[in-house]
């Protein structure tokens, strides 16, 4: 089973098709449906588990291209079927199942406030996606105040407990639903789950607890990035102010230059054209590398086109592994569409000699 099986759904489904699945699992399967039934429940949690993977479109390009997600693999190894569906428990996908159907207003449930996240779109030259390295970025997001430290208030009045949620930054109410009463806990409207007032609004931010701004981010790249692979940098984001946490930063690999070479999986090929004596008699040639250095390689005598000539560990770096592919030197034998006279002749001479005649059956 994957979280495709589990919910119903093919690979191509978008996003809408995937939730209105998880809805119709999840309700089918809910414990206040199947009262006392072990294997509901445990449907129930395996249902929360694949949305939870397959809503992501991180998570999900990861499963989909490595069998795993990236908090398994994190972890060590590929995973298996333990790693990816384990570590979920009724209460988590009971609230999931809530939250993602309208029966909480959302907001962290331990009154803390967070950011949004950030998406970044980045393109990559050759050297970066094959060997990895180190990207210097300026992004305009929300940054915690400087001068409030990111509470909204003047750090010589200070703040005061918010009245509305007596201080605790969320507010319980009970929902009566088609499944039963649902009692549901929701941030604070009015402190935005901090719990807390400013007496006194911080002059710099004017309340907020943030400032718009250009910040600059050094981050490291993985060898073997691919087209639309993500990175997830926590807590990078917007910064929501009033004592809350930032979100993430998501960087979007939106396209990489691969110059004179061409991707198979981690593997690189570069296409060598030679002359037609040069695939009869064998010649040293120099190809680039990855590195933007450049090797020798031999051809041998009698070669033809399509050979290809392999050069171990000079390919793609494979994502979170230490090894790489291999770089594939292709021939290509260069055929002149025109030829004087004197060249016809001696090609034709070369056609009589049972060296050259073609062996055909």
């Amino acid at each position: 089973m994957n979280p495709y099986e589990i919910l119903g759904v093919d690979r191509n489904a978008s996003a809408e098709e995937i939730k209105k699945a998880y809805r119709t699992a999840a309700m089918n399967n809910h414990p206040d449906r199947n009262p006392g039934d072990s294997k509901a429940e445990e449907r129930f949690k395996m249902v929360a588990k694949a949305y939870e993977i397959l809503s992501d479109p991180t998570r999900k390009q990861s499963y989909d291209r490595f069998g795993t997600t990236d908090d398994s693999r994190a972890s060590g190894g590929m995973g298996g079927m333990h790693d990816i569906f384990g570590g979920i428990g009724l209460d988590d996908a009971l609230r999931a199942f809530m939250e993602n159907f309208g029966f909480s207003s959302g907001g962290s449930s331990q009154g803390v406030i967070q950011g949004e996240d950030v998406t970044v779109k980045i393109d990559l030259d050759l050297e970066e996606a094959a060997l990895g390295g180190r990207r210097e970025l300026e992004i305009e997001k929300n940054s915690s105040c400087a001068e409030c430290s990111g509470t909204g208030a003047d750090r010589n009045a200070g703040t005061e407990s918010c009245r509305h949620c007596n201080g605790m930054g969320k507010i319980s109410s009970t929902r009566n639903t088609l499944l039963g009463s649902f009692r549901t806990v929701s941030q604070c409207p009015i402190c935005r789950g901090a719990g807390s007032l400013p007496k006194k609004m911080c002059s710099s931010c004017r309340g907020k607890g943030f400032e718009r701004g250009k910040s600059s981010i050094a981050v490291d790249l993985p060898a073997g990035l691919t087209k639309g692979h993500y990175i997830r940098l926590r807590g990078q984001g917007h910064h929501p102010g009033q004592g809350g946490v930032p979100g993430d930063l998501r960087l979007h690999i939106n396209n990489i230059d691969y110059g004179p070479f061409k991707r198979e999986e981690d593997d690189l090929v570069y296409p060598l054209t030679i002359s037609y004596p040069q695939a009869v008699l064998g010649a040293d040639f120099s190809v680039p590398t990855p590195e933007g250095t450049s090797l020798d390689v031999k051809v041998s005598g009698g070669t033809s086109a399509g050979t290809r000539l392999r050069l171990k560990n000079m390919g793609m770096g494979r994502l979170n592994k230490r090894s790489r592919g291999d770089l594939l030197v292709e021939i290509q034998i260069h055929v002149p569409a025109k030829v004087k006279r004197s060249e016809k002749e001696l090609l034709m001479k070369l056609e009589e000699s049972p060296s050259f005649k073609a062996k055909n059956g």
